[in-house]
């Protein structure tokens, strides 16, 4: 009797350690600058509805053809990185805010702040720059996919999405954590209600967002238009890829 009282009582010390390891395994504020940014990029800011500070950044793109809001992946400065994507999408106005926590941004994140935050921005920007599309990558994925979701955008991109953070805990150690799962981020939901045309971009060699994952994400897609799988790509690869930049633009008029 004691023995199995210990076990539960183990079991329980381990749940409670790995549900507050979770954020640790899902976020990774980073502050990252290479150099200072010219003046093709202009700096700033927004204060969410409870009052914290969110740094973000565009830039104008010289006789730009569209505007597109991107959101990044768990291990970028967002901000920091809007340099190289202006290299890769010059013909493109780009507007990069950073999550609670990343870079010069504010706050702590979680998973609810991390929704209204986005969907507090990118009303702001419809406001100020007109039509939008939306891009995410990874975690920004899952952002961009609630987005859309909600507002009326002209185009989504998701680039090595995933359907749900249960289901790729589960494809990684085989197991269901579901119960003690600390985040969700259910994209399966989201991708359902997005109007707007949808184009996806995985890899077969994705180590991060398993293909399973998003060839299952993708039977729930409401409006996919486009969907291509890469055979060699790891994760981090598929952001700044020629032939994935390329087909982007391309989409973008």
């Amino acid at each position: 009797m004691i023995y199995i009282a210990f076990l539960f009582f183990l079991f329980f010390i381990l749940a409670i350690s790995f549900y507050h390891l979770q954020y640790f395994m899902m976020f990774k504020p980073t502050y990252y600058r290479s150099t200072e940014l010219d003046d093709r990029f202009e700096v700033l800011s927004i204060t969410t509805n409870d009052g914290v500070e969110l740094e973000g950044v565009v830039y104008k793109a010289h006789n730009h053809k569209a505007t597109m809001l991107f959101f990044s992946g768990r291990f970028h400065d967002g901000v920091g990185a809007i340099e190289k994507m202006s290299y890769a999408y010059p013909d493109i106005r780009i507007i990069i805010f950073n999550y609670r926590s990343y870079g010069r941004s504010g706050g702590k994140l979680n998973e609810k702040n991390i929704f209204s935050d986005a969907l507090h921005i990118t009303r702001i920007i419809k406001k100020n720059f007109g039509d939008i599309y939306v891009a995410g990558f990874s975690l920004g994925s899952s952002i961009a996919s609630y987005v859309a979701s909600v507002e009326s955008v002209t185009s989504v991109f998701l680039i090595g999405p995933f359907d749900s953070i249960g289901k790729i805990t589960k494809m990684k150690y085989g197991i269901n954590l579901a119960l003690i799962s600390r985040y969700k981020f259910d994209n399966t939901k989201f991708v359902q209600k997005i109007e707007a045309d949808t184009y996806i971009f995985s890899s077969k060699a994705d180590n991060v967002s398993y293909i399973n994952n998003v060839r299952n994400l993708k039977t729930y897609v409401k409006n996919l238009v486009y969907y291509k799988e890469f055979e060699d790509l790891t994760h981090n690869e598929l952001l700044f890829n020629e032939d994935i930049v390329k087909e982007i633009s391309g989409f973008i008029r």
